[in-house]
């Protein structure tokens, strides 16, 4: 069964590249898109997918204070945080909101699916692969 999983950034353009990287494969499907924070936690709070890729800025409720929301809405929604912000007290923050990983956007072409992969089925895996430095080798995704 393919993992369901909710896409939040407010930039429509990120959201389609994401959705070029996802849609090819049959193991992710993506149930709903959501513009903002709170599309993000009633998308999540109806639809129950197992993984949440979300933003940390964004309007109406940002990513952190969205992901607080989704995981006592849907306790069993995997959160990774895909954002351009390379803070590490950003980063910390929310990573404490118990979110599996934060990846940087400039490297989601390379290690989304990766991160994705080790987020859904070795847990604390994803935060490693996630703050990896940038000429660390991209592991082959199994299965993904």
């Amino acid at each position: 069964m393919a993992t369901r999983l909710i896409l939040a950034d407010d930039f429509a353009p990120w959201r389609q590249i994401i959705r070029s990287i996802l849609e090819p494969n049959p193991n992710l499907r993506i149930i709903a898109e959501a513009s903002d924070g709170l599309e993000a936690i009633e998308k999540a709070a109806t639809l129950r997918p197992d993984l949440v890729l979300l933003d940390i800025a964004m309007p109406l409720l940002n990513g952190v204070e969205a992901a607080k929301a989704i995981k006592q809405a849907c306790p069993g929604a995997k959160i990774i945080f895909l954002t351009q912000q390379n803070d590490d007290d950003v980063k910390n923050v929310a990573l404490a909101t118990g979110a599996e990983a934060y990846l940087l956007k400039s490297r989601a072409a390379r290690e989304l699916l990766p991160t994705i992969e080790a987020a859904l089925f070795t847990g604390s895996g994803a935060y490693a692969l996630a703050s990896r430095p940038p000429d660390s080798p991209a592991r082959s995704p199994e299965g993904f």
